[in-house]
């Protein structure tokens, strides 16, 4: 049998830690040939061939910007859709996803623009689709045969991209498309579908479950039913595998905790989920210092946020909190694609969810993760602060949290009063808060977990 050749794109770190690490490689090293393009740094892979003993050609790629008509047919296109999707789904809320950029003056009249655009053809959906080509269109011929010639080099038999949600990946899609290779995506998160974030036309789109299937053909009816293919996500695989687990003793002493106390995760969002999470976890702290002698919080930054907004807190209140950082690499640039993960973090949040008794945070996957260790969330759920143009209630309506309805999935804080309670509740009695948590990762992600991997190699031959 001849051997498959599959070229990985990966335009960040995400996506190194949820495919490069898990056991995607592991699975498809026995048939195929591998190789890698990517943006990040050669130093991004380095352990990857000693974890899965395999061996692959790496080549970096910089991805160019879009031209401004480019850019302008695709941001028309995406408010047009956030306008679609409001009105298809009644849901207002997904209008906050709209986030212009004004860094500069011709950056503020282009989303200006776009944005009159939008509202203009946003109630003809095959308008939508024609501004979405256009803005194909307007890619320079040139800037794909670059790609059409280094593909050629290559010859792969299908262009795996890990991530949906970069327009700069687009030439390689339409290269691959003229040279008839097969190209396939995932969808990088559960939110992403309602927020028009398909930045990428491929040949197949990887989805964690049925309820995302759903959402993708109401969202974008165009896509037929057979390139839509359910195989789940591999970044709760790495929570079956009892290899990575370490004692308590040993997990303490590396990471300066007290292991005779019960240990309560906070996670952290990004500043642009959850602005004043820094209140959060002050108002966390503060509600269960009265416990500091059998409790301990161990918080957990978003990988991408390591500004100083939570410092005061950790320092005053160090006696109950201790701030266990993502083991990631940082680089110049901003937000995702600048940063990318060691090994040793898949063990580190493995061991996190295994050790600690719940999770608190404002909406995170994270309640996902401890539910493969049966373990409960609190959602918090009240405004820490004064701000009128933020609130968790706009938070809580966004769609992917209509998976949960009618199950009680996650135990809800709603005020900072209720913060002791509910994880003295949590504690004393973890099968009585949040019981159907089990059922909502169920609807969530495909099931069996631990044969996500190799539903992924089977959708690539």
């Amino acid at each position: 049998m001849s051997r498959t050749k599959v070229l990985f794109v990966v335009p960040d770190g995400v996506g190194i830690k949820n495919y490069l690490y898990s056991s995607v490689l592991a699975h498809l090293k026995k048939n195929s040939d591998i190789s890698i393009w990517s943006p990040l740094p050669h130093e991004a892979f380095n352990g990857i061939k000693d974890i899965h003993n395999v061996t692959f050609n790496y080549s970096q790629i910089e991805l160019l910007p879009e031209t401004p008509l480019t850019r302008l047919f695709r941001e028309s296109a995406s408010y047009a859709r956030m306008l679609h999707n409001s009105r298809l789904k009644r849901n207002e809320t997904i209008l906050t996803n709209w986030r212009p950029q004004t860094y500069n003056l011709k950056v503020k009249i282009l989303y200006a623009a776009a944005k009159i655009l939008g509202n203009l053809f946003s109630r003809d959906y095959n308008r939508i689709l024609k501004f979405e080509k256009k803005s194909t269109k307007h890619i320079p011929q040139g800037v794909i045969n670059s790609y059409k010639t280094r593909l050629k080099e290559c010859q792969p038999d299908v262009v795996f991209i890990t991530h949906q949600r970069v327009a700069g990946l687009m030439p390689i899609c339409l290269a691959a498309k003229q040279l008839n290779i097969k190209t396939s995506t995932v969808i990088f998160s559960w939110d992403n579908l309602p927020k028009a974030r398909l930045a990428i036309r491929t040949d197949d789109y990887l989805v964690w479950s049925a309820w995302m299937k759903n959402e993708m053909m109401a969202y974008y009816p165009e896509i037929e039913n057979q390139a839509i293919k359910i195989v789940g996500t591999p970044q709760f695989e790495f929570y079956l595998e009892e290899k990575r687990i370490i004692s308590r003793e040993v997990f303490a002493r590396l990471n300066g905790l007290d292991a005779k106390k019960k240990w309560i995760c906070f996670s952290g969002d990004d500043i642009i989920t959850s602005p004043y999470d820094h209140l959060f976890l002050k108002d966390v702290t503060e509600s269960l210092n009265s416990r500091k002698n059998d409790l301990q919080i161990i918080f957990r930054r978003s990988p991408v946020d390591f500004s100083k907004r939570y410092d005061d807190i950790l320092k005053r209140s160090k006696d109950i909190v201790k701030a266990v950082d993502p083991l990631w690499n940082i680089k110049s640039q901003t937000g995702w694609v600048g940063y990318f993960p060691k090994a040793e973090d898949i063990n580190m949040q493995v061991n996190l969810a295994y050790h600690c008794e719940l999770v608190i945070n404002l909406g995170s996957t994270m309640a996902l993760d401890f539910a493969t260790f049966d373990k409960p969330c609190l959602y918090l759920n009240y405004n820490p602060s004064n701000d009128a143009m933020w609130s968790t209630k706009t938070i809580y309506n966004f769609e992917h949290f209509k998976s949960m309805e009618d199950l009680e999935a996650v135990g809800w804080i709603n005020q900072r009063s209720e913060i002791l309670n509910k994880v003295e509740l949590a504690l004393h009695n973890p099968d009585g808060l949040a019981p159907d948590r089990k059922k909502w990762m169920e609807i969530l992600v495909e099931h069996p977990l631990d044969s996500c991997a190799r539903r992924i190699v089977k959708s690539l031959s």
